[in-house]
């Protein structure tokens, strides 16, 4: 487990946000024109819950300092309390067996290889993919069990490579993340940590 894995798995809330970075003007008329400045990174945003016992938490809130908000570290959404915030979507028998090809700056991949499905979706839009050990996209429009080609959030960040790679799906996927919000803790009523804000991860990006 990565030094701020507890916090997302001990958070009571979570906020994701990725979508682009836009830049508009409006004009005195009324024309609004906007253009996208591209960004579409992951943020994530983890309170942890108030009142877990100091006596728990004290050797992960060190490790967590250990890398502050300097070193880069990994973090999923896979825990059992989060399994519905994640989990594979489609009809396919497993969510392990996807293999594709993609092209660094396309915004789509295509599939080479899929677990057996003979109706339904492979993926449908929201299901999490995760190129190699690369970055973390999500599907964008749903794919039919027949269709091989999955549209994805934003242009591909990742190198092209051969046919035949794997992805990770769902709770499989990690994203390499930067803490860049480290929150003040408080111990209260004698052994209960309270903060005074979330913690904020940024995708990090090579």
């Amino acid at each position: 487990m990565s030094d701020f894995q507890w916090i997302i798995d001990r958070a009571d809330s979570i906020s994701i946000e990725r979508k682009q970075v836009v830049a508009s003007t409006t004009s005195r008329s009324g024309v609004t024109r906007t253009v996208s400045r591209g960004g579409q990174t992951w943020v994530f945003e983890a309170k942890v819950a108030d009142g877990i016992p100091w006596t728990e938490l004290r050797g992960y809130i060190s490790l967590a300092e250990k890398l502050d908000r300097v070193t880069q570290s990994t973090i999923q959404i896979n825990s059992t309390g989060h399994s519905w915030l994640t989990g594979y979507q489609g009809n396919s028998v497993n969510s392990t067996g996807f293999q594709a090809t993609w092209t660094k700056g396309a915004t789509s991949i295509t599939l080479t290889t899929s677990p057996t499905t003979s109706s339904g979706y492979k993926f449908k839009a929201g299901d999490f993919i995760q190129l190699s050990t690369g970055h973390v996209y999500t599907v964008a429009a749903d794919v039919a069990y027949n269709s091989n080609s999955v549209t994805l959030h934003r242009p591909i960040l990742d190198n092209t490579v051969v046919t035949g790679t794997a992805i990770s799906v769902g709770q499989n996927c990690t994203w390499s993340v930067v803490c860049v919000q480290f929150p003040k803790w408080t111990i209260m009523a004698r052994n209960q940590v309270s903060w005074d804000g979330p913690f904020i991860f940024h995708e990090y990006m090579l």
